[in-house]
């Protein structure tokens, strides 16, 4: 029986160069090659850390995204740069983005350009600034409602001002930004955990548009 392997490698860049931190050796021979940048630095930081990866590793399929903070073994950081560097076997790997002012169209289209009948997960990374998630998402269901998604929106360390996302050697402004994991074999779980509680005063929302809250009592 064919089967489909997946190994992960994290690492904090912060204090560290990133020549020092990783052994590119160890992936150079990969074919499936995923690297994931969580950018807490800023965009150059960010541009500076996808240009030393892909010229290690130029078969690489590279996206990033800046960051209100970032996760690495369970433990959260700020102002900190996490990568992610995934090898797989039995599963391809393959990257599109979206730069349109329309978040539900942004969605139809990078929904058009990777969702193939064994697609089994998408790997999503939006602006913060000017994206609508919620649109985004139903973009991509209008199209396949189906497949397995992920991801999140960039942050920019809770300025509000603006965010950053990459594909490749392209780094965008605006719009989304994904991978899609092609297999005939690969099994992918999803769980979820809201952990909220509820605090304060009840209040009862009056007025609504689309997904914004406009007035509460």
């Amino acid at each position: 029986m064919i089967q489909s392997f997946m190994k992960t490698y994290n690492y904090s860049l912060k204090n560290k160069h990133l020549h020092d931190l990783i052994d590119f050796s160890h992936f150079s021979k990969e074919d499936n090659l995923l690297v994931q940048i969580f950018c807490g630095q800023g965009k150059d930081i960010l541009e500076i850390t996808i240009n030393l990866i892909l010229e290690r590793l130029p078969q690489a399929v590279c996206i990033g995204t800046t960051t209100d903070g970032e996760i690495i073994n369970n433990e959260a950081s700020t102002f900190n740069t996490v990568i992610s560097i995934s090898t797989f076997e039995n599963t391809s790997v393959k990257t599109a983005y979206a730069k349109g002012a329309n978040s539900y169209e942004n969605g139809i289209t990078i929904a058009n350009e990777l969702i193939s009948s064994n697609t089994k997960l998408l790997i999503l990374f939006t602006d913060g600034t000017t994206t609508n998630g919620e649109e985004f998402l139903k973009g991509i269901e209008s199209i396949n409602n189906k497949v397995m998604i992920s991801g999140g929106m960039a942050g920019d360390n809770a300025n509000f001002t603006q965010t950053y996302i990459s594909s490749g050697n392209k780094i965008f402004e605006n719009g989304a930004v994904a991978v899609a994991l092609n297999s005939e074999v690969l099994k992918v779980h999803n769980d979820y955990n809201f952990n909220w509680s509820p605090i304060g005063i009840e209040h009862t929302i009056d007025e609504v548009k689309n997904n914004r809250v406009l007035k509460i009592s």
